[in-house]
């Protein structure tokens, strides 16, 4: 074969047969915006400045990130005809049941207090079921056939993170009798990240850097809470906590930024409002966190029982969608 019979062979050939990219946007933004590499500035904020009645962090953090990521997952859904007929009549009637579920706890208690037990286990798996669902998203992208290997990592991480999301409830309330035990149950855990780097190392040492940079942010993170724990610090395993949920939700609003244009890629001439919000994704985006930011914190300052016992429904909405939405064939995993 000849140069010219060569350069035009190598031409012909597809540019989805190159290797893919390792990284759902690009290094920089996956590095920041996913695995959350700077989760550990956040320990240098102080949580004691008051910023309008409330620290500064949690200011930003409760109705500029952890508010929009909750209601964004409606408005993905709501807006998106072809998704939202897939299954109608769940997702008709999952706001509805659990919209009567919580009234009828606020009314009849006066409170929602009871609530919390239940919003507390849902949300430590939800947080569980999204970090394993974006590591094996990247994982896909190295290894995309289903496997013993991928039950196996699926089960050790979330066990280790609920494990981790337990240990944080258990701070100042465990009797010192079973302190003996349960640090024990903390040092044995430990293996569970340790195999699951150890395993990633191993099978693939330069196959996926956004995976690897992903497990290592997390498993840092969730380290550190339980170290936190084991040690009896409770104002670090709050200022952990605090960096978990903020990279819980911004991984969140950065994955639902990708699926978006993975879809509107996937079906470019796609119909409904989200084909329309898609093309103006990064002004829809900052203008749903301003304005539903914005009018949260004057909702809470006006009627807060209110707004808690809206925002406790979107909640759980958000909780019981994305065990849904997630799970699409076209995914094929599950990130909440």
């Amino acid at each position: 074969m000849n140069q010219p019979e060569a350069s035009a062979e190598l031409s012909s050939i597809p540019v989805a047969a190159a290797r893919p990219s390792r990284w759902l946007f690009s290094p920089l933004i996956d590095l920041v915006f996913i695995a959350n590499i700077g989760w550990p500035l956040l320990l240098l904020v102080p949580m004691s400045s008051d910023f309008l009645g409330q620290s500064g962090i949690t200011f930003w953090r409760l109705y500029f990130i952890t508010t929009p990521h909750r209601w964004i997952t409606m408005l993905i859904l709501w807006t998106d005809p072809g998704r939202f007929q897939e299954r109608r009549a769940a997702y008709l009637a999952i706001p509805l049941l659990l919209g009567v579920a919580v009234l009828g706890v606020r009314f009849s208690a006066g409170a929602l207090t009871c609530l919390l037990v239940i919003d507390y286990i849902w949300n430590a798996w939800h947080f569980a079921a999204q970090h394993h669902g974006i590591y094996r998203i990247y994982d896909r992208m190295d290894d995309p056939a289903p496997s013993s290997r991928v039950t196996i990592e699926k089960w050790a991480m979330r066990g280790f993170l609920l494990y981790v999301t337990f240990r944080v409830a258990t701070v100042g309330l465990v009797d010192p009798s079973w302190e003996v035990l349960l640090g024990q149950f903390d040092l044995g855990s430990l293996a569970i990240p340790a195999l699951l780097l150890f395993a990633n190392l191993w099978r693939s040492p330069g196959g996926s850097p956004g995976r690897l940079a992903y497990l290592l942010s997390i498993l840092g993170l969730f380290i550190a809470m339980l170290w936190a724990v084991h040690v009896h610090r409770p104002a670090l395993v709050l200022a952990l906590a605090t960096a978990s949920a903020i990279a819980h939700a911004v991984e969140y609003l950065a994955l639902v930024s990708w699926s978006v244009r993975q879809n509107q890629t996937k079906r470019p001439s796609s119909t409904g409002l989200l084909g329309w919000f898609a093309v103006r994704w990064a002004i829809t985006l900052a203008g749903f966190i301003g304005i539903l930011g914005v009018i949260g914190w004057h909702a809470n300052q006006q009627m807060a029982e209110v707004w808690l016992t809206v925002n406790v429904i979107v909640a759980f909405v958000h909780y019981a969608y994305d065990g849904l939405i997630w799970r699409r064939p076209a995914l094929k995993t599950s990130p909440g």
